[in-house]
């Protein structure tokens, strides 16, 4: 009896870290003030299967996994972009976006996440890292080998 407790309340725990953050819509700048964001997470066996919250200035806006990419239209001015992977600590990075001009960042898991895959308890300890670089937008070949997830606006 003690022991199906047990394995309910591992596998209840394991569901719940897997669940999707909840996201919310942006406000829909003008057209003349508005600047395009594109974060694409590169496809990786490393925390292939855990999915990312892509945050602007401290709000998530959308959920990516392997492969997938985001286009967000934000106004002129400087943003904080994060992501995020379930409890871990959120990685940010401030860009400043121009009106008309598109930033590009890639994300990607942490190679030392594999190192803690093979002790668990340090991995529910301190969760998955992803890095966040902006980098020159990659050609529009390139980018639509991504899986686009919709961003809502209000």
């Amino acid at each position: 009896m003690h022991l199906s407790r047990i394995t309910i309340l591992v596998v209840a725990a394991s569901l719940t870290a897997c669940a999707s953050t909840p996201t919310l819509p942006l406000a829909r700048p003008s057209a003349q003030q508005q600047a395009e964001v594109v974060v694409y997470r590169e496809s990786s066996f490393i925390a292939g299967g855990v999915s990312l919250t892509v945050g602007v200035n401290g709000k998530a806006i959308a959920n990516i996994g392997n492969s997938d990419k985001i286009r967000a239209l934000l106004p002129a001015g400087e943003h904080e972009i994060s992501v995020q992977a379930r409890s871990a600590t959120p990685t940010k990075v401030k860009v400043q976006l121009e009106p008309g001009a598109s930033v590009c960042l890639r994300t990607s898991s942490s190679a030392s996440t594999l190192a803690k895959v093979a002790v668990p308890i340090t991995l529910i300890a301190s969760g998955y890292y992803f890095y966040l670089n902006q980098i020159s937008c990659p050609p529009k070949t390139d980018l639509d080998k991504y899986k686009e997830v919709p961003v809502a606006y209000q």
